[in-house]
């Protein structure tokens, strides 16, 4: 299956017809320009009309700056109901776009591009010249989130490019500065920033901050809101004439705009003092306890990088850096309110006094992060055990990906009630490739591993892997063996089978991938619902890419009465079929090859 790949010529295009769009839509209404101090740029936001005006300058009023002639950056804001100028066709398939908001196979470093399912928006950024255009439909059905934080996206490449960082974050603090609060969602992060700010304390920023780390790390605020499960309304009254809805639909979260009323203690930017992460705690006082920094930094990543489109290795490295350069902390929240305030401030204070929590610092060697994809299909016996057998490796930096196949027994359930942080993505039954290649396209991860939720690593192996592609950059697969566990029916344990190197050579879950070995060789074919394997290293074969084979078992393989290929013939696993497609390659290529020699 191919990488639908743009070069970035086509790319370019595809940003000039968006912006010939949007000069079209200004011609029908009229160009109106607002300016704003994003992160120490002077951005412009040109609106075609006023319809999305109301919707997506209320969060950023804080910032507002007068006109200026010469902005660092400009973003062409419009829509198609009032203006009666269609967007430009999408320009590739369907399955190109991703739950996050990535296309696949828009590689291009100058021109990002991403669509945004939940709003459906399409954003388009010139990093070349610094210029945007967001579109969409309708204003009608804009959510919720975009008017807590609106242009998230193109902010989040207009920071990057300016060494800053787009955080999952909230940040409040006192005269002496401030502290960062991440983690994952419905730990109390929302909460306690806005029980800070009822209490005098300053405010940056609720759901997503820039943050700056060099020379010393800062953070800036993005956004003037605040958001609160709809069910909390009542535990903050102070909060209640801050709630705005545009419309009147059931929503999870009550946005409150705290702009201007609060203005004198909203501060646009503060020195940062030490990173918290928050957790609840069944008991009336909150504490402050120690973290170790691969939890931290992974507790700050995870929804940060699952949610800002094109984010790597950049986005984790820079991540991994910030928590090693401040002081980082457990705050565990108790149920008394008042209390909150109380110890962050005296921490704020006093950090000194706060040394003695800490253990010794670990060694915090700089970690690739590594996606691992584990597709699911009626594996409702094995998810836990997958799970733990992935985290068991001690490998600090993880993303894990679900991909649910279309289960019909219990396996949605016990995914969603897993007590770690996953991406978890549902699709429709169509195979183990398809899922796949789901995961794929989603992966934060400059690394790529494969784990089929009823095998298992060895212990270490994915330290084993990550050193070994560390160590050789031009390698892009390093594989290794695969041992059989056959089921004994008597004791009902897996036994070791048959000899590793008389097994199945292209088990996927025995090797660690680059991420670019997908786009040298293109996904796993969904046509194929076996032998997807095979004829992915016989196209790596073919393309000669440089894979190690390791003299060493890096997977257990469990038979049991579930397994997919039990009892399937050659022809029904397709190992003819993989055959023919390399033969019919090389033929292809052998007569291509001919006609250029023709044509000289």
């Amino acid at each position: 299956m191919d990488v639908p790949k743009k070069t970035e010529s086509e790319q370019i295009e595809f940003f000039n017809q968006c912006l010939e769009k949007f000069q079209k839509a200004v011609s029908t209404t009229n160009e109106i320009k607002h300016f704003f101090n994003i992160g120490g740029m002077k951005v412009c936001l040109s609106f075609a009309g006023e319809t999305l005006v109301p919707y997506l300058t209320p969060a950023l009023e804080h910032l507002r700056i007068p006109e200026t002639n010469t902005p660092d950056a400009t973003i062409c804001v419009w829509e198609s109901e009032t203006t009666a100028v269609k967007m430009v066709p999408p320009p590739c398939e369907r399955k190109a776009f991703t739950d996050r908001g990535d296309i696949w196979g828009f590689t291009s470093e100058r021109i990002k591009t991403a669509f945004h399912w939940g709003e459906f928006s399409v954003n388009v950024m010139d990093l070349e010249s610094n210029t945007g255009i967001y579109w969409v439909e309708t204003a009608k059905k804009i959510p919720y989130w975009v008017f807590s934080s609106p242009f998230r996206t193109m902010f989040h490449w207009l920071m990057e490019k300016n060494n800053c960082q787009l955080l999952h974050a909230a940040a409040v603090g006192t005269k002496d500065g401030a502290v960062l609060i991440s983690g994952k969602g419905g730990m109390g992060k929302s909460s306690t920033s806005i029980i800070c700010l009822e209490n005098g304390f300053y405010y940056v920023g609720d759901d997503y901050v820039i943050v700056k780390s060099k020379p010393e790390p800062t953070v800036y605020s993005l956004y003037s809101t605040a958001k609160i499960n709809t069910e909390d309304i009542d535990k903050f009254p102070f909060y209640k004439p801050h709630i705005k809805t545009f419309r009147n639909f059931k929503q999870e979260k009550a946005v409150l705009f705290l702009h201007p009323d609060l203005k004198n203690q909203i501060l646009t930017e503060m020195p940062l003092k030490a990173i918290f992460t928050p957790e609840i705690h069944h008991r009336k006082d909150t504490r402050i306890s120690d973290v170790s920094h691969w939890h931290l930094s992974r507790a700050m990543a995870f929804t940060t990088m699952s949610q800002l489109p094109y984010v790597g290795k950049h986005t984790h490295e820079y991540i991994n850096e910030l928590c090693e350069s401040l002081p980082g902390f457990t705050l565990e929240l108790g149920s008394d309110f008042a209390d909150i305030p109380k110890v962050i401030s005296n921490y704020i204070a006093k950090p000194e006094s706060y040394l003695a929590i800490k253990a010794k610092p670990e060694a915090s060697e700089q970690k690739p992060l590594v996606s691992v994809i584990v597709p699911v299909y009626n594996g409702e016996k094995f998810i836990e055990e997958a799970i733990e057998n992935i985290l068991s490796q001690n490998y600090p930096a993880l993303e894990i990906i679900i991909v649910n196949d279309g289960s019909t027994d219990n396996s949605e359930e016990i995914i969603k009630n897993l007590p770690i942080d996953i991406r978890y993505f549902y699709q429709e039954n169509d195979g183990p490739s398809s899922a796949r290649n789901r995961g794929i396209r989603d992966v934060s991860g400059e690394f790529i591993a494969f784990l089929d939720v009823d095998d298992l690593w060895p212990e270490n192996n994915l330290n084993l892997l990550v050193d070994i592609l560390q160590k050789n950059p031009d390698i892009l697969v390093v594989h290794g063996f695969a041992q059989i566990l056959e089921k004994n029916e008597t004791s009902g344990k897996y036994d070791y089978a048959g000899n590793p190197k008389e097994s199945f050579p292209g088990y996927i879950g025995a090797g660690l991938y680059r991420k670019e070995a997908f786009n040298e060789v293109g996904l796993f074919d969904e046509f194929m619902k076996f032998g997807e394997d095979s004829d992915w290293f016989k196209r790596a074969e073919e393309l000669n890419i440089n894979l190690k084979k390791l003299e060493e078992v890096t997977l257990f393989v469990r038979r049991h009465e579930n397994n997919m290929t039990k009892g399937k013939s050659l022809v029904e696993l397709n190992a003819l079929k993989v055959f023919k497609k390399s033969l019919d390659r090389v033929v292809s290529h052998t007569r291509i090859e001919k006609r250029f020699r023709k044509s000289v």
